[in-house]
């Protein structure tokens, strides 16, 4: 008698049907259903999922619509310890050749999501994009690396967050004409930047069952001038998604 009622007690427990494993899916290692889909208001992105543990995404948001981009997260270990996937994509500015300007991006990220107890998770990323950017007698090739740590707590309602982010690695290389003389310029530099991390509490909170709005404030340590080298160290996020 005490065993049944213990499994209904957890069947009809609202913390467990209100926070399905892929609620979170930019910061845990989880991926969208077969024929789920997932669309984000403010950030213009829509992502569905294809094939079990296999989902793709793409920003459809006017003021970007002359970037194209496209990307794919494959779930590689799905454990009841342990989760982890990968992520890959490509952004390519279309419009470049009316502005003179040639964009191409390609970010990678591994995420793995690790369950502390039946509401409380940890889910840890790193990410690497390469940027490259042309102009008339300048080019930029840029490659940064990241990590961060999310620790999520579920409730009835949705879920809080606390995101630890920290640069790893920030190398830029150069190469440009002189103004004075046709000279080309080239270099390469490493900035020493891991000093800028931060933190950031938000609140993912849900809303007419497949509704999803998210609010955070956060603090950026980003050393240098004020105003010249950096914008200030508070962090504010806004979001709106339905699955």
């Amino acid at each position: 008698m005490k065993a049944s009622a213990l499994v209904l007690l957890l069947l009809c427990s609202p913390v467990l049907a209100a926070t399905p494993r892929n609620a979170l899916l930019d910061v845990s290692a989880d991926v969208l259903e077969p024929g789920e889909s997932q669309v984000n208001i403010f950030f213009g992105q829509y992502s569905r999922g294809i094939l079990p543990g296999v989902q793709v995404s793409s920003h459809l948001t006017p003021l970007l619509i002359s970037l194209v981009n496209v990307s794919a997260k494959v779930q590689v270990l799905d454990r009841p310890e342990l989760r982890v996937s990968v992520e890959g994509g490509g952004y390519w500015l279309a419009a470049g050749s009316l502005l003179g300007v040639h964009v191409l991006a390609f970010p990678l990220a591994a995420r793995g999501t690790v369950p502390l107890s039946d509401n409380l998770q940890l889910n840890l990323g790193a990410g690497y994009q390469h940027l490259a950017l042309d102009t008339d007698g300048t080019s930029l090739n840029r490659n940064l690396l990241h990590a961060e740590a999310t620790l999520v707590r579920h409730d009835s309602r949705g879920a809080f967050l606390l995101t630890a982010k920290a640069p790893l690695l920030n190398i830029q290389r150069t190469r440009a004409e002189s103004v004075l003389g046709n000279r080309v310029l080239e270099g390469t530099l490493a900035l020493d930047d891991v000093s800028a991390w931060s933190v950031m509490l938000a609140r993912d909170h849900l809303f007419d069952k497949t509704g999803h709005v998210r609010f955070g404030i956060g603090y950026r340590h980003r050393p240098g001038v004020i105003l010249v080298e950096s914008i200030g160290p508070v962090m504010l996020t806004f979001d709106m998604y339905w699955r």
